[in-house]
């Protein structure tokens, strides 16, 4: 089973801190403090103690993320 929080007003997933880092490929501590420090989406909400994120925040932020890093082959 793999079970997911949909917002009911926008239709997005809702990730968690372990689902945001996992796409953007960084740690839960690195996504939660790039959060912690305005870097990263703020938290959409909080569900029984979870904090949640808009997965296309997410998705946006990582693309604009990717797109600002240096290519491989300039390095």
């Amino acid at each position: 089973m793999r079970p997911k929080i949909i917002d009911a007003d926008t239709g997005h997933e809702l990730w968690t801190a372990v689902e945001c880092a996992k796409y953007s490929g960084t740690a839960r501590g690195t996504f939660t403090s790039y959060a912690g420090r305005g870097k990263a989406p703020v938290p959409t909400t909080k569900l029984h103690g979870l904090t949640l994120w808009d997965s296309e925040d997410v998705k946006d932020w990582h693309a604009n993320r990717k797109a600002r890093q240096p290519h491989d082959e300039e390095k």
